[in-house]
């Protein structure tokens, strides 16, 4: 059996009038060749070089335009250049895109030194990821809504894949971007993920981080589960409104709450942030009396804040402070 290795074209991207091709595996793009060096400088040193004879002779060529082969995948050289290319395909944030295509266009527009491109890859990929409280409960609130993707567009632009796909593709591009500030969050999500994961899926994360960062990941996940449990039980442990106006009807229902909590930990052991939400303080309303829930809230509050300003640390990377400073550095104010 015959294998065909005619090159495959990417109609989108084969201008007639273009005047260099592309070549990714088996995949071909002719695209202008004054355009790829104006948007890029790693393009423009590559393509100012000297060509070698048989390239002038035409075994590299096609159609009468030079061929650039490029060690990349057909899949992301795609999104690359249409993004150059197509104003209108990979728009700046609020406009909704895939994560495919910000995974893309990021690795690319990094590594060919696109600035303008990075920057835009760096905010859609940021949107999805917070580096305070306030926003993850925004981004946490309309994760368990029933909002479409686009209703709520100050948030993130595109919709996650599974939690092994994420991880397993965005610990090495972090790597290769410097995005660190994304990864407080996506620990704490994979962690909280841990236990629905099958061993394939563990085995294509693992294979993605060096053991130091497998045993920095596993501190923090034991940290992460033990907080769960310790901080939220001694909330309502400890907590008594002033002037309590039932001191044993509330003690009751803490001790009947610490049950609910540790109950609660069996499902799901490692959602910290995610302990106490609205509908579980209702479970209290008629069970303590005013102020004691109102003193019960507050002091939820206060510790939740305290496992958000120590998540980082947790997991082996700068304070938020430092990580706020990188990302302000790298897209702006922004989120």
């Amino acid at each position: 059996m015959q294998v065909d290795n005619t090159p495959h074209r990417i109609p989108e991207l084969w201008f007639d009038d273009g005047s260099i091709v592309i070549q990714a595996e088996n995949t071909q793009f002719r695209v202008h060749r004054s355009i790829l060096a104006a948007r890029s400088p790693v393009f423009k040193d590559m393509l100012s070089f000297p060509q070698p004879p048989q390239a002038e002779a035409g075994s590299e060529s096609v159609e009468g335009c030079l061929v650039v082969r490029l060690h990349d995948s057909p899949a992301e050289v795609t999104v690359f250049l249409k993004a150059i290319f197509d104003s209108a395909f990979f728009m700046e944030h609020p406009s909704l895109t895939e994560f495919e295509t910000v995974v893309g266009v990021l690795r690319l527009s990094h590594k060919y030194d696109v600035g303008y491109l990075r920057r835009r890859a760096l905010i859609h990929l940021s949107s999805a990821f917070s580096t305070t409280l306030s926003r993850w409960d925004k981004i946490l609130a309309r994760a368990h809504s029933d909002e479409p993707l686009a209703s709520s567009m100050e948030l993130n632009s595109w919709a996650m894949p599974r939690v092994g796909t994420l991880f397993a593709v965005l610990m090495p591009l972090v790597g290769e971007v410097g995005a660190v500030w994304i990864l407080p969050h996506l620990f704490y999500y994979l962690s909280s993920q841990f236990r629905t994961l099958s061993d394939e899926i563990l085995l294509k994360i693992w294979t993605n981080i060096r053991i130091d960062e497998q045993i920095t990941f596993l501190r923090g996940h034991d940290i992460q589960g033990q907080s769960m449990l310790r901080d939220v039980t001694a909330v309502l442990r400890d907590t008594i409104g002033p002037d309590c106006r039932s001191t044993k009807e509330c003690a009751q229902a803490r001790l009947w709450a610490i049950d609910h909590t540790v109950e609660m930990t069996r499902t799901f052991p490692s959602v910290p942030l995610e302990v106490w939400r609205e509908a579980d303080w209702h479970l209290l309303e008629e069970r303590v009396c005013w102020n004691c829930q109102n003193a019960l809230r507050e002091k939820h509050r206060a510790a939740r804040q305290v496992f958000w300003d120590k998540l980082p640390v947790i997991y082996g990377l700068p304070s938020w402070e430092e990580l706020e400073k990188m990302k302000i550095e790298a897209i702006g104010n922004i989120f």
